[in-house]
């Protein structure tokens, strides 16, 4: 141990490593600071208790001044004096298990102290000043309504990863967010008053390099997606990727977890590789999208400022830790001189810092040419802007480097380049996409053929990679910003009022995060539903059905709702739609929802995820569900029969037919879509138009306005004939007469009775609609497809045999999870200001 322990400043941190070394006997897991790590490789960060909620025997030896790094779930415990394992002036131990031990009476004292800057920082005084700051390129954000935190490398003396940061941020400028910037070290408590989270961009995914265990990177980064989840704050990875030594997630079962709960809770990711985006995958990421590093975002920006510049025919630039690589070492001379001084003498040589890893490298690169005789000066380019950095790269007549963003500057200034990497490092991978020539293997060749291509390069011989190639990469910078878009468009649950600075009212309910143990959501806490919202893949948009979930559980409850993935291990929500066999992991809490049993989902998802059924939609639904033993009360019924207490303006009625297709019939997922051209039963005729018929698709824009939007176009008929289910539930809400408008097998065109025992081919969901009701039977029209519809027919139809439905919500309102905010029999919503905050 002397060896590995040799660099601890003093005798407190020895004495706290002894104690946690006896943990590891008692404890699954043991998580500590990063010194520690480096001591002894049992040992796991601080910050894996973000994504290690159920481990239950878990120890932790945590520095007096930074509660912060541990969990909430990990407060509770160590709230509890019990728990706390030992203290000296330095350190506190800590654990979830029985520990064997006593606390030792001189440990009081400092546990004391320990407990009063816990009870200070869960009352919402952070435990470390503010480190966020502005961006420091211009940007111009026109009517801001989103402040957005963007964590990642920047300001840690790396060129590279500050300019990731402000490419970010001009992105989000673009949508009309305000971002800060914050480097991984941020007080989690402090990231409560932002309406979104980005983590991002570059190589932020690695657990181990040569041996050297750099977990504590992942645990930095990562715990952002569950902080966010705390906190009701969408989060999304933007623009990562993994570093060349990424292995090291999957060596141990502890990291493993960690990587993979932590990945589950980030609304999305986009990656700079298609390697990174597999890596991301695998471990459980959501919605993972291959895009492009983000700085080529600025590649027209970067041309445009080197057009002015005059490029030298001698001037060249050696950047990076190029000590790191024995070739060009020797190829440079670092006792003699090397086979490249040659090529090197009489031209300009600039050795450029562009990261404080390179300092070493530049003053040992330099030193050696001088002693060659070949001239050199170094150049820091760490504090330079973006318009310095191309205006310098621009200038040289070649760039040799080991640095990342060196070789993307050179890309982006059509400067010829060298990149030196490993075998599938990141620059191999960027540079196999662009141009194979421009890369050199580290060490796969003698010093002697490097310098011959080192030597090509200066002479001229090698040209810069092609602009066509680099504006296609360029492009894919759009994958990015549509991520951005669709995180900016989830609702955030942020109970604060922006500049505020004190989120105590967030961070209070400490314990809720934890799903350990199944538990409804505690007062006050934003509610976790899942629904089908918007995204890429919808263009946007957002389906109506869908979003009345948002609407309605948010209206009843009075609570922000955030919006939760299906496979999100926690305590989620489900309600409107027909998704309760998609969920899967963490706890279920169901309240109105349908069930399915196609494709064998529930089959899978079943056995994975823990459920309390408070209400079904309908007996179909509980049969499937009882059918794999998850109990089921008798309670029937669809929430969006209460969305009359909850948008109840005044419309006219303007049109005599209502036509809702499913919104598979609809060409594309636009709210003005038209349906397919071959879906011909949803013809309209000039004739039709004129007679007061509109086609309505159920995509609507996002937002509490677009939503509203839709709702008074369908109440605006006097008559709805719907394949839609949610276009039927709505219309019987509102007493709009309707009828169920689909092809029925074996079933002539025209109105006919459904009796739901025996017809088969009925939609299950219309069934089980009416049953809840307790309605026999019901009338529908059948329509084939593919023969135009006599829309006078259906109207005539309608008026025939339509009759108002009777539904008795009283015992679906009872079921609902969570205190009313008001009572939708009775009353109409106070309020909808919380509503027109939701984004579908």
């Amino acid at each position: 141990m002397a060896a590995t322990t040799k660099n601890f400043p003093d005798q407190a941190w020895h004495a706290a490593f002894e104690v946690v070394l006896g943990a590891l006997e008692e404890a699954e897991c043991v998580l500590a600071p990063n010194e520690f790590l480096l001591a002894d490789g049992r040992f796991k960060p601080l910050e894996f208790s973000w994504g290690l909620w159920d481990t239950s025997r878990l120890a932790w030896c945590c520095p007096r001044k930074d509660v912060h790094r541990l969990a909430p779930w990990l407060h509770t415990a160590a709230a509890d004096p019990s728990r706390i394992l030992w203290a000296n002036e330095r350190f506190v131990v800590g654990g979830t298990f029985a520990w064997n031990q006593p606390l030792k009476s001189k440990s009081r004292y400092v546990e004391a102290q320990w407990q009063e800057r816990l009870r200070r920082y869960r009352r919402g005084v952070p435990a470390h000043p503010a480190v966020e700051r502005e961006p420091r390129e211009p940007v111009l954000v026109q009517q801001a309504n989103r402040d957005v935190l963007i964590v990642g490398a920047s300001g840690m003396g790396n060129v590279g990863d500050d300019l990731l940061g402000e490419v970010l941020a001009s992105m989000l400028a673009e949508q009309g967010a305000r971002a800060r910037l914050s480097g991984p070290q941020l007080d989690p408590l402090r990231a409560a008053k932002y309406d979104a989270i980005v983590v991002g961009g570059g190589g932020l995914i690695y657990a181990s390099r040569d041996g050297t265990d750099e977990r504590q990177n992942l645990g930095n980064y990562l715990r952002f997606g569950p902080v966010g989840r705390h906190f009701g704050i969408p989060a999304a990875l933007i623009g990562v990727a993994d570093q060349d030594h990424a292995g090291g997630i999957g060596k141990d079962a502890v990291t493993e977890m960690f990587t993979r709960h932590t990945l589950q809770e980030f609304a999305c990711a986009t990656t700079r590789d298609a390697a990174s985006a597999a890596l991301l995958s695998r471990f459980g990421a959501h919605d993972v999208r291959t895009g492009c590093d983000l700085l080529f975002d600025w590649t027209s920006r970067a041309r445009g400022i080197a057009a002015d510049v005059e490029r030298s025919r001698t001037r060249i630039a050696l950047i990076g830790e190029l000590y790191r690589y024995r070739s060009i070492s020797e190829a440079i001379g670092g006792t003699g001189e090397g086979s490249l001084v040659g090529a090197l003498r009489g031209r300009e040589l600039d050795v450029m810092m562009m990261s404080s890893d390179d300092v070493t490298h530049a003053r040992k690169t330099a030193e050696a040419l001088r002693r060659a005789g070949v001239a050199a000066r170094t150049v820091d380019l760490r504090a330079a802007r973006f318009a310095s950095l191309a205006r310098t790269f621009a200038a040289y007549a070649a760039v040799i480097t080991t640095r990342f963003h060196g070789l993307v500057m050179a890309a982006m200034t059509d400067t010829p380049v060298l990149a030196l990497d490993e075998e599938d490092g990141k620059k191999a991978r960027l540079l196999r996409e662009l141009r194979a020539d421009h890369l050199l293997i580290a060490d796969h060749l003698a010093a002697e053929a490097t310098a011959e291509r080192l030597t090509a390069l200066l002479r001229g011989s090698i040209d810069a990679i092609d602009r066509d190639k680099v504006d296609a990469l360029a492009a894919q910078s759009e994958v990015h910003r549509a991520a951005l878009r669709e995180l900016l468009m989830r609702p955030s649950a942020r109970p604060l009022v922006k500049g505020t600075s004190k989120p105590g009212r967030v961070f209070a309910a400490i314990k809720r995060f934890a799903v350990s143990r199944p538990r409804p959501f505690d007062a006050g806490e934003s509610v976790g539903l899942c629904w089908a919202a918007s995204s890429i893949e919808t263009g946007g948009f957002a389906n109506l059905g869908d979003s009345l979930s948002a609407v309605v559980v948010a209206a009843l409850s009075g609570r922000p709702v955030r919006h939760v993935h299906f496979n999100e291990r926690t305590t989620k929500l489900v309600a409107v739609g027909s998704i309760g066999h998609a969920i899967r992991g963490g706890f279920a809490l169901i309240w109105g929802t349908g069930v399915s049993i196609r494709g064998g989902v529930l089959e899978r998802n079943a056995p994975v995820t823990r459920y309390d059924v408070r209400a079904i939609r309908g007996r179909i639904s509980a049969g499937h569900f009882k059918r794999f033993g998850i109990e089921v009360p008798d309670v029937y019924g669809d929430p969006v029969w209460l969305l009359p207490s909850i948008v109840n303006e005044p419309v006219e009625k303007k049109y005599e037919l209502g036509v809702i297709p499913h919104i598979q019939d609809i060409s594309i997922a636009r709210p003005e879509a038209l349906p397919k051209l071959d879906a011909l039963r949803y013809r309209l005729g000039k004739e039709d138009a004129s007679s007061g018929i509109a086609m309505i698709n159920t995509w609507h824009e996002p937002t509490w306005e677009g939503l509203l939007a839709k709702l008074r176009l369908i109440r605006s008929c006097k008559r709805i004939a719907s394949q839609s289910f949610h276009g039927l539930v709505i219309a019987e809400a509102y007493g709009i007469p309707c009828m169920n408008f689909r092809a029925m097998p074996g079933v002539p065109n025209g109105a006919f009775r459904v009796d739901p025992s025996t017809a088969a081919d009925a939609d299950p969901r219309v069934v089980e609609f009416y049953d809840a009701g307790g309605r026999s039977s019901f009338y529908m029209y059948s329509q084939q497809r593919e023969q135009r519809s006599n829309w006078h027919d259906v109207i005539d139809a309608i008026d025939r045999y339509w009759e108002p439905f009777e539904y008795d919500p009283s015992a679906l309102l009872a079921a609902f999870p969570l205190p009313l905010a008001y009572d939708p029999l009775r009353q109409t919503i106070p309020t909808t200001s919380h509503l027109e905050r939701l984004r579908f």
